[in-house]
């Protein structure tokens, strides 16, 4: 009996206390603040907390896709001695755009532009392009045509009777080589080509490279890819994606900066997702010198390894994902086809031979990246990796992780999406 009065007690003085707060509470909103003003806003942040708490979970969900939400648990790795600098983009605060130069080994910014305006919130500016003396050459990515900064973010220069997508490389005489698209009929990404099966035409998006002059902005050479591929032959490749709308999916042009045995100065070397396939394109003759296929699929970022080989990132993925069919029943016993990660394929240009570089980083790490995806071997032996789909960046060295990390953002619990990280191969 005597602890049923003393729970009763306890009720009572709880329902007492309660009905106090709320008096309290009602005041404070009608502006009598009986406690004092201190007291008072102490009060307000008090009662609003779960207002807060529902604001800052909309807001999670808001956030535009170039926020990334960053892994329970996630440890940074940072074991680099030596300096690391990487043109990096991401959304800052005032919803803008941001590039910067930074030091990876110890997050010194060097120097950085602030960009306004995107045209919508998951715009991306991806694969900016460094120019001397600081000037950027920048685009959002498959809206606005290219447009050139000074160091101060005063606009030197903007082509936009092109859209740039995907890559910028610098060729040996400085100009600028780009993915693009076509201005036309008030769009950019249209269906221009355009093929016969069977008496049905089956239209898609063709793709374009572009050579500009990096001081004015100026077209030099401009053509499409299905222009390139009928003239040599290979019109096939469009017949072979599985993507009808998007068969080509342009996403590198690398320049060769010099001739060797394999390849000559001003060579072009093409990435073609949707098909998987890479070329080698010789503008001064309108010739592709070489179809690269095999045994990857969805690639990336193509680069030189020496003078007779080239690497380029595998991302090992299906160009769509999809689940099984809702009717089609799972087997009670399966194969197990093992597990898949991305990879950095290298292609000996001598001997015509493919073969996986550095698997084991890939393989250990489980770096996979579904669409993206960049890797550098810098001079000095160390390899680079942008995991981009995570945004995770990597450094290896003889298969010993120098580097594990996120570019950490303004909201709490998520980073930013990595947008095509490109290494300096020194301080500019």
């Amino acid at each position: 009996m005597e602890k049923f009065f003393l729970r009763l007690a306890i009720i009572i003085l709880s329902l007492f206390g309660l009905s106090v707060f709320g008096w309290l509470v009602k005041h404070n909103s009608t502006g009598d603040k009986i406690l004092g003003e201190k007291v008072g806003k102490g009060l307000d942040a008090y009662v609003s907390f779960l207002d807060l708490f529902e604001k800052s979970v909309e807001e999670v969900k808001k956030l535009p896709e170039t926020f990334v939400p960053t892994p329970a648990g996630f440890e940074a790795v940072n074991k680099l001695e030596n300096d690391l600098y990487a043109l990096i983009s991401y959304s800052n605060a005032q919803k803008g755009r941001s590039v910067e130069i930074r030091n990876l080994k110890n997050d010194e910014s060097l120097h950085k532009w602030d960009i306004t305006n995107p045209y919508q919130e998951h715009d991306r500016i991806m694969d900016p392009l460094l120019l001397p003396g600081k000037r950027l050459v920048y685009s959002y990515n498959g809206v606005t045509g290219l447009i050139c900064l000074d160091s101060l973010g005063n606009q030197i220069w903007k082509q936009d009777t092109i859209a740039h997508h995907h890559s910028l490389n610098l060729d040996s005489a400085g100009n600028i080589w780009a993915c693009t698209y076509t201005k036309e009929n008030g769009g950019f990404i249209i269906y221009k080509g355009f093929y016969d099966v069977d008496g049905r035409e089956l239209v898609y998006i063709d793709n374009t490279i572009s050579q500009l002059d990096p001081n004015s902005g100026k077209l030099l050479f401009h053509k499409s890819i299905t222009e390139i591929l009928n003239e040599n032959g290979l019109s096939n490749l469009i017949l072979k994606s599985p993507n009808i709308e998007d068969p080509i999916h342009l996403n590198d042009v690398q320049p060769a900066l010099k001739t060797t045995a394999w390849y000559q100065e001003g060579d072009l070397f093409l990435s073609f997702r949707n098909c998987s396939a890479l070329i080698q394109y010789r503008p001064s003759t309108n010739k592709v010198i070489r179809l690269i296929e095999g045994n990857f699929y969805s690639q990336h970022d193509i680069d030189f390894l020496n003078d007779s080989t080239i690497i380029f990132f595998n991302n090992n993925a299906h160009t769509f994902w999809s689940s099984r069919p809702g009717n089609w029943r799972v087997a009670d016993q399966r194969i197990d086809a093992g597990d898949y990660y991305s990879n950095t394929m290298a292609y000996d240009l001598k001997n015509e031979k493919l073969y996986i570089y550095e698997k084991q980083v890939y393989d250990e790490n489980q770096i996979h990246t579904f669409t993206e995806g960049m890797q550098e071997v810098l001079a000095d032996g160390r390899f680079w990796i942008e995991e981009q789909n995570s945004g995770k960046l990597w450094v290896f060295k003889n298969g010993e992780l120098l580097y594990k990390n996120v570019l950490p953002s303004q909201h709490e619990g998520h980073h930013h999406l990595s947008n095509w990280t490109r290494i300096l191969t020194e301080k500019p």
